[in-house]
């Protein structure tokens, strides 16, 4: 069952078919807010990749919202709430003005960047600008630094004005693609207050897309409701009668006047009369002299009207929720459909724009299944492995031959790295002793080249439970084309052989041309039920110190004083038994890579020897 009062129209993009007549790239013009190198941008960036978009700057969200409005560009790209400053009604409003749909969601981690002219040390400053909200993201790092801070019209712009003006001992808070835009050098990275700063983006179009059966959806309607006792109450009770799940639901006040037309237009374009006890036209006393003098006839202007915007987890055309959406309709007095989107960063239905719209390969909507190769088939690899063989085609090479385990698994088996390279894969995880990384990454490199595909777009991703060393690794050895994610499933056979659901998944996106596809990769872990961590590789090695190699120095301690269990044991003596039996099944391989390859272990094994010597010394000396 359609909804009646949605146009799935499907008009060509102006730009980019434009863009596709003339040969040209990129596909599609976004618009955003903001100077080059604004936070939209980059998010821009992740969403949508960087081969298949040009980001388009326009001053004010005014001004953005209006190039959409008239075709002057394909898309537009807007924040419309964040985790820490919520809701930009702001936004909400000239959506509604404009009439435009949303085909996409985003939610884009905020990391605050310090970066100043090349050559500009920490110590060399006195003033940092950005805008003021960035700034009081960063307050207590900007105090600790001791410098004067001031404000500006907007992060990138802030950029912009040290470049501009050569502004000396004067530095900016922005985003990372702000230094490559303007040139600067980026002092310090992550200098927010509050690790748990999130914007939801959205993705905007003049009409809405067509969202093909399978894929799992996100609404968003806005409504209005006569002051009624029990009004809102009834509204909500067509999506709970039905079982379907809200997201979302926020209110917010609207002008009266803005009411009345809003509610004209719907009414109108809903082709019902206006019945009696609608009353649109509000008379008002003329003058302060009858302020006191309304009759019993009047209808008495309100102060306060509010719209009511709402979330829910299910594809407007869908019948249950299409049925939810036909009842809630017959009791509001406005009503319209914002967007039915995929959720969580997926984009559908970008094939639908018409036949001259060339859509990048990666939009498409029904695509083959991703290859994924896993380099190192041991234990850990097959693990892996027997999850991935449902949703991907998976190939696998290591030094021993488990062809026939891969075979068991449904999994290909490549005799060489040469052989995995030659599959062009779309993924390829790095599953080897961290002792092995640094050598494997110089043979994947090399059969990259040996085959010919150093331009072949790949996302390389480890698993390695120290992270600083493979992402520089990386970072130093493969090529441009290869994009990077770091990841640590910090879970194996024996903790994950019941399911990954509550285990953390710890990732870091360390270079990204292809954000879509790096964004599909993480959102099987996340499906698999995994406590995804969005932690980068030093934050993740500093804890690690504290955690994971302390824990395996005090197991492997402990295995040598030799330990047996005895009639009288008790829980906790129990549990330093499982510890050294936990710690001493790994390799002395892992144990010692955990401290060679992660500074941080050096330090924390200067503390445990000085708290051991101090705690021996304490009793020696209660002895005396």
């Amino acid at each position: 069952v359609q909804p009646p009062f949605v146009a799935w129209a499907d008009p060509l993009l102006p730009m980019a078919a434009a863009a596709s007549e003339a040969g040209d790239s990129p596909a599609f013009t976004v618009a955003f807010q903001g100077e080059k190198g604004a936070y939209s941008e980059a998010a821009t960036f992740e969403l949508l990749g960087r081969n298949a978009v040009r980001p388009v700057p326009y001053p004010s969200f005014d001004e953005a919202f209006q190039a959409l409005s008239t075709h002057s560009v394909d898309l537009l790209m807007v924040p419309i709430e964040n985790s820490l400053g919520g809701t930009i009604h702001a936004n909400c409003d000239l959506q509604l003005q404009h009439s435009l749909f949303i085909i996409a969601e985003h939610d884009f981690r905020v990391r605050h960047c310090l970066m100043a002219l090349p050559g500009t040390k920490k110590a060399d400053l006195t003033k940092i600008i950005s805008h003021p909200q960035a700034l009081a993201q960063c307050d207590s790092y900007i105090r600790n630094l001791g410098v004067v801070k001031e404000a500006a019209y907007d992060t990138a712009g802030s950029a912009k004005l040290i470049a501009d003006g050569k502004l000396v001992g004067v530095a900016a808070i922005c985003s990372e693609i702000a230094a490559r835009h303007y040139g600067l050098e980026i002092l310090d990275e992550g200098i927010e207050d509050d690790d748990g700063n999130f914007t939801r983006f959205l993705l905007l179009r003049n009409a809405p897309v067509r969202i093909p059966l399978g894929i799992k959806c996100k609404t968003s309607i806005v409504f209005s409701l006569e002051n009624q006792a029990g009004a809102l109450f009834k509204a909500l009770s067509v999506f709970a009668l039905r079982d379907i799940d809200l997201a979302k639901i926020e209110s917010r006040p609207c002008k009266p006047d803005v009411m009345d037309r809003l509610e004209r237009l719907f009414w109108g374009m809903s082709g019902n009369m206006l019945s009696s006890n609608r009353q649109f036209n509000v008379r008002v006393s003329a003058g302060p002299a009858h302020k006191k003098q309304r009759t019993d006839n009047e209808i008495v202007k309100p102060t306060y009207r509010y719209l009511f915007y709402v979330d829910f987890f299910a594809p407007a055309d869908e019948p249950n929720a299409a049925n939810a959406l036909k009842h809630l309709q017959e009791i509001t007095s406005f009503f319209r459909i914002l967007g039915s989107y995929p959720r969580g960063g997926t984009l559908a239905g970008l094939d639908n724009l018409g036949a001259q719209v060339v859509v990048p390969a990666s939009r498409t909507l029904v695509k083959p299944k991703r290859k994924v190769g896993i380099i190192g088939f041991g234990t850990f690899g097959q693990f892996l492995a027997k999850k991935m063989v449902s949703e991907f085609d998976v190939f696998a090479a290591s030094r021993e031959d488990y062809s026939r385990i891969a075979g068991e698994l449904g999994v290909s088996w490549c005799r060489s790295l040469d052989e995995l390279m030659q599959q062009r894969l779309d993924v390829l995880l790095i599953s080897v002793s961290i002792l092995s990384f640094e050598g494997m990454v110089h043979r994947v490199t090399s059969a990259i080249n040996n085959v010919g595909l150093s331009e072949h777009s790949m996302l390389v991703v480890d698993v390695c439970s120290v992270k600083v060393h493979a992402k520089n690794t990386m970072l130093a050895l493969l090529p441009a084309a290869c994009d990077i994610l770091c990841t640590h499933p910090m879970f194996g056979p024996q903790s994950g052989k019941h399911g990954w659901g509550g285990l953390p998944f710890v990732f870091e996106r360390v270079r990204l041309l292809d954000a879509p596809r790096c964004e599909e990769f993480l959102r099987w872990w996340s499906e698999q039920g995994c406590r995804m961590v969005d932690m980068s590789s030093e934050v993740h090695d500093e804890c690690a110190a504290g955690s994971q190699f302390v824990t395996h120095f005090t197991g492997r301690v402990l295995s040598r004083l030799d330990l047996r269990t005895g009639p009288i044991n008790t829980k906790g003596f129990d549990s330093l038994l499982q510890l050294v039996y936990n710690t001493c099944k790994d390799s002395f391989d892992l144990f010692f890579a955990l401290y060679k390859f992660n500074p941080n272990s050096a330090q924390q094994l200067q503390c445990l020897e000085a708290a051991m010597g101090d705690l021996c010394k304490e009793l020696r000396d209660g002895m005396k």
